[in-house]
């Protein structure tokens, strides 16, 4: 037996949430600003082992213009073929036996967030989402916080990414590259080292400043984007750490342009690479090390008086002292050591981090403040709004039913999509494969094609036209839709060869319409194929296609 239809025979009051595709952002309640609703619905993906890598799951949020909203969520299913439904239920009459798991609860207060409800078994609600997995609530404070609104999903045959085992390969890659680079660069310093000539102490120097170097890098890390979820969880160890109060006072910069953790790591690599090249300078870091130690106190000092502490900036201090005692422990104090090659070899191993950083920071910088700038720019360019304001100040075309025979979809839909196309476009094909993937997961959107041809006999792209515009008067819309998708995706461009495949004898009206089809690319004044019209609009710049799948409606 249905586990919803049991609820519903069981006498509670559900009431279905009206146009789960359209009318859930009208409801305010859902508008959550708290972006835990992208680990909800990752949770969810896992739970119910339905093929979408993160990386997927993370854009079709970003990309929706709802985005945090149970409709962001409720879409995103939608487009992976994973049937849902969302209810109001009556928490007064609820009996928890009769629900079925898991599911997506929201939760209003402050800002609005989601979890995921795994089970509920007597006194205890076993949810997931937010910071984790495997969480409890008891069912008061779980029913205080709960709006009474849920997100049902099952999993079905066919449900999942349609390019998951592409999307799969290309997230793996993007998560090796940091294992990678780490594991190439301890390759690399375990080969350059002389195991017959090390000893302890210079292990753990070689350590110690392979720590300053991990350290200093997360500090600039955090200079870059302070938002960094891993780099926030290691400076809120402690409950009056506070990274950011320090890191971004005028005390953490030498100057305008430089900070001290940029300093510090150049300190550390550079000794880094002195130690690791050229042993025989240790003297030299040594005093270098004796040089710093002062900059620690002026450092702790500062978070001593401002109350606050940077733990990533303690423990540079550490590692300086800790330095320090193996240098004084182990190792001379005289000049004579000294030669003019490893003075010239530490300027040269300090001088490469600075060279490499100089040409790396205006980059990250600015690819930073980019990342920020295209946040800024989805907010505004994904404001269902403002899109429908800009589509319709456009001049509006009419396009009668006689030039576009080529017509899938639902003939009824209010959502109009008209594509110019080329027959020999690659664009295009790419457009009528996204259009076709929509039109398989949704019933409001209706596709029609108009050919830009040259109108002659000896023009491919007007055979084609002919040919697939006599297969829509068969008035079998199958056959049409096969031949224009074996067409764009499989035919090469061979047309005597598909034509073969979907034979069909046409006479001069298949002219006449390609002909009306020329004529009207001229009025419109087209000058680029694919060109998107939504109702006679024709799409705006910036927008793209792929941009405005969740604005229609």
């Amino acid at each position: 037996m249905n586990v919803l239809s049991a609820i519903f025979n069981g006498g509670l009051s559900f009431y279905k949430l009206k146009n789960v595709f359209g009318g859930l952002k009208n409801w305010k309640l859902f508008r959550s600003q708290d972006e835990n609703a992208d680990l909800t619905l990752k949770a969810l993906i896992k739970k119910l082992n339905i093929k979408v890598t993160s990386e997927t799951s993370e854009e079709c949020l970003a990309n929706h213009p709802e985005y945090p909203s149970l409709l962001a969520l409720s879409d995103c299913l939608t487009s992976w073929k994973v049937p849902h439904q969302s209810y109001k239920i009556d928490q007064e009459n609820l009996n928890t036996e009769e629900l079925s798991y898991p599911f997506i609860a929201h939760f209003p207060e402050g800002a609005g967030r989601f979890i995921l409800v795994e089970d509920i078994v007597g006194n205890i609600v076993k949810y997931s989402g937010e910071a984790g997995i495997n969480k409890v609530l008891t069912k008061e404070d779980f029913l205080s916080q709960w709006s009474g609104i849920l997100l049902y999903a099952q999993k079905v045959e066919g449900s999942g990414e349609s390019s998951y085992r592409e999307s799969l390969f290309r997230s793996l890659l993007n998560s090796f590259r940091l294992p990678f680079l780490v594991v190439a660069s301890l390759a690399a310093v375990v080969l350059k080292m002389d195991f017959n000539n090390v000893n302890a102490v210079y292990l753990s120097l070689l350590a110690l400043k392979l720590m300053g170097v991990i350290v200093s890098i997360l500090l600039i890390m955090y200079s870059i984007n302070a938002n960094n979820p891993f780099i926030q969880n290691l400076c809120s160890l402690g409950k009056k750490n506070e990274c950011n109060a320090i890191l971004k006072s005028d005390a953490a910069k030498v100057t305008s342009w430089l900070s001290w953790s940029e300093v510090g790591m150049f300190y550390f690599v550079g000794s880094f690479i002195c130690l690791l090249f050229n042993p025989s300078s240790i003297i030299l870091l040594k005093w270098l090390n004796i040089a710093c130690l002062p900059y620690t106190f002026y450092s702790i000092s500062y978070q001593f008086k401002r109350k606050n502490w940077c733990l990533l900036c303690c423990t540079v201090q550490a590692l300086l002292w800790f330095e320090g005692f193996v240098f004084v422990l182990n190792y001379s104090w005289s000049w004579q050591l000294l030669s003019t090659n490893n003075i010239l070899s530490t300027i040269f191993s300090f001088l490469f981090p600075i060279a490499i950083w100089s040409a790396l920071k205006p980059l990250l910088m600015k690819s930073e403040q980019t990342e920020s700038l295209k946040k800024q720019l989805k907010k505004f360019k994904y404001n269902s709004d403002l899109f429908s304001q800009l589509l319709t100040s456009q001049h509006r075309y009419t396009i009668s039913d006689d030039i576009t025979p080529i017509n899938l979809g639902n003939r009824e839909a209010s959502t109009v999509i008209t594509m110019v196309s080329n027959p020999f476009c690659g664009p295009c094909a790419k457009a009528h494969r996204t259009i076709n993937e929509w039109l398989q997961n949704r019933e409001d959107l209706q596709l029609r094609v108009i050919f830009s041809t040259g109108n002659n006999d000896r023009d491919e792209r007007t055979k084609v036209a002919r040919h697939i515009g006599a297969l829509s008067s068969l008035n079998d819309g199958k056959i049409m839709e096969n031949a224009l998708d074996d067409w764009y995706f499989n035919s090469k461009g061979k047309y005597d060869i598909w034509a073969k495949k979907y034979p069909i004898s046409f006479n001069g009206e298949m002219n006449v319409l390609t002909a009306k089809q020329k004529h009207w690319c001229e009025m419109a004044e087209i000058t680029f194929t694919p060109t998107i019209f939504i109702n006679g609009y024709k799409l705006p710049e910036p927008y793209r296609l792929e941009d405005i799948e969740y604005l229609l409606s």
